[in-house]
Parts: C-alpha cells; structure tokens; sequence
C-alpha cells in the first residue's frame, strides 16, 4: 500500500475508505487489524506451507496391495489410485484417519507425479475442511 517496502508474502485486508483489496505486509496488517498477533501467525503458517510443498516431492509414498500409492501424514491417508476407461489418468483422495470420513478428488491427472504433487493442495483443503 505505501510502496515504502518491497513485500513478499501480501496480506489481503479491506477497509471502508478503499473500494479495493489492500495489498501489504505484515507490519502494516498488524496495524490495520489492531492486533499484533494474528497476522504474524499467519504468515508463520503461509511461511512453514512454503517449506513443506518445496520438500513435498521428497516424500516417500507406499503401495497398497491393490496398487494404490498412499502417504499418511498429519493425521490423513492421501491416496492416489490409475482409473481406466474414458477418464484415463490418476486421481486423488483423502481420508481423515481419525473419523474415517473420506473426500475423492474430481480433477484427473495425467501422470502419478502430477497427482502426488495435487495431493499437497488436497491435504491442505482436507486440514481445514475434512470432518
């Protein structure tokens, strides 16, 4: 916002003077919110997301018996699995380990390593919204 300093993780806020999203850093979100706390916690968490996806590709997944690759982590089974037929390609789904309630993907990928790599997004997604 004030073009003061160069930014690298922005902070969306809205204020009733500015009929736009405001872009800034998390010293000028801490000051628009009041509060101290919460913007330097977010960007902990947006900061620590950044560290994992780079080393995500590292991971080392199983197969199951019937072939399905899966890794559990954080408390989830993300699993990918080929489908055949008219939709060829790979798909994804998370199940919470802990209530057992389960999400399949839509999206098919072309290859597993393109799923592996959704299957970050997916486990973010399942961490806020999966039962």
């Amino acid at each position: 916002m004030c073009e003061a300093v160069e930014i690298r993780y922005v902070h969306h806020m809205e204020h009733p003077e500015y009929a736009d999203i405001l872009g800034v850093g998390c010293v000028c979100a801490e000051h628009m919110e009041d509060d101290y706390v919460r913007p330097r916690e977010r960007e902990a968490k947006l900061k620590a997301a950044v560290r994992r996806r780079s080393a995500w590709h590292k991971r080392a997944w199983k197969v199951s018996p019937g072939g399905t690759l899966y890794l559990n982590t954080d408390g989830f089974n993300l699993q990918i699995y080929r489908i055949s037929g008219s939709r060829q390609g790979w798909m994804i789904a998370v199940v919470n380990r802990d209530t057992a309630h389960r999400q399949q993907g839509r999206k098919v990928y072309a290859s597993s390593e393109a799923a592996k790599r959704a299957a970050f997004d997916a486990l973010l997604w399942a961490k806020n919204n999966l039962p």
